[in-house]
């Protein structure tokens, strides 16, 4: 496999918001970093009081200095470890594993400890001294605000956050996978064709060619399985790119990509032709009104519906049905 990092298994862009979603529901902070603790998304529902700290540099150190021992603590640790921060404040890092190699941590917290006679001992990772702070008044002020919560609700999230990151790396490697094997069944073929490699290494045969090429694109075409059985069972909703190639677990790109080379057409373009088909099948079978056929095919706007109808077919659909009609008339069997 290709030499990879944490921002190519998340999928930044889409890690993003799944963490900014789950920060909000859990009334936490959450950021993810590398191995060198340095951030690689933006925090999502940052504390006032850590946005303040984290503004001044040498208190930012510290943080980041804490972001990378929680994640090395984790490691070390093989599982996810939950420590006090230079401020006494609740945080978490979820190691981000592959192959025995640590490439970086979803820090998740910025919380205190709603105390009880149960609470067992958590270590404080930080033991130097802290940067001095400005505004001592306000700081504790927003110090007062942050959430409290207790350590079995804690351990809950991060247990949740920890199956949230494996699932994601599981899918990730599995389309790294299949991408590097798809180059290579390639790069083979292209080498055979224009004989660049000697007897001794050929003795890939064109059977052999065609049995591999075969199995990647049945590979392929069963990635996009989801995305086809989703669009013919849900024609009337709003359906993006982005969305099937979630369903996919692959990025939109090479969603985009994948379906041209195997379905032939644009995405956009397969979608609108399957509304239309249906559109002209509920013309011909029903009575139901053109709006009403528009909302039911995934067309919300009549007009739109219309100039859509007339760009494929070359009538409005208030005429394809009239023609329909007169032909159906024009056959009938008058007894």
């Amino acid at each position: 496999m290709n030499p990879i990092d944490i921002q190519t298994i998340l999928d930044i862009k889409r890690w993003q918001m799944i963490q900014d979603k789950f920060a909000l529901v859990t009334n936490t902070a959450i950021i993810t970093v590398d191995y060198k603790g340095v951030p690689v998304t933006k925090h999502s529902q940052c504390s006032e009081f850590c946005k303040k700290i984290r503004q001044q540099p040498k208190s930012n150190e510290i943080c980041q200095k804490c972001d990378a021992r929680g994640g090395i603590e984790a490691v070390r640790l093989n599982k996810n470890y939950i420590y006090r921060c230079h401020c006494n404040i609740i945080d978490a890092a979820i190691p981000i594993i592959i192959e025995n190699k640590y490439f970086g941590c979803v820090m998740i917290g910025q919380v205190l400890l709603e105390e009880n006679p149960e609470n067992e001992y958590i270590e404080k990772i930080y033991k130097g001294p802290n940067a001095l702070l400005s505004n001592q008044n306000e700081m504790l002020y927003f110090y007062s605000k942050l959430p409290r919560l207790t350590m079995h609700r804690i351990k809950e999230m991060v247990d949740l956050m920890d199956h949230i990151v494996k699932y994601i790396i599981k899918e990730s490697i599995k389309n790294f996978e299949l991408l590097e094997e798809q180059q290579m069944i390639k790069k083979k073929f292209e080498r055979i064709l224009h004989n660049e490699i000697t007897q001794e290494n050929s003795s890939l045969n064109n059977a052999e060619v065609k049995k591999n090429l075969y199995e990647i694109a049945n590979k392929e075409n069963s990635m996009l399985d989801t995305a086809l059985q989703y669009i013919k069972e849900n024609l009337h909703k709003k359906i993006t790119l982005e969305d099937m190639a979630n369903l996919c677990f692959i990025t939109p790109g090479y969603f985009s990509k994948l379906f041209y080379r195997e379905m032939g057409e644009k995405f956009s373009d397969y979608l609108i032709r399957l509304r239309i088909e249906k559109a002209k099948k509920l013309l011909k079978t029903t009575d139901k009104t053109i709006q009403q056929i528009g909302i039911e095919v995934g067309f919300y706007d009549a007009g739109y519906f219309i100039r859509r109808f007339k760009l494929y077919e070359g009538t409005t659909p208030g005429n394809y049905r009239r023609i329909l009609k007169r032909q159906s008339d024009k056959y009938k069997i008058i007894p």
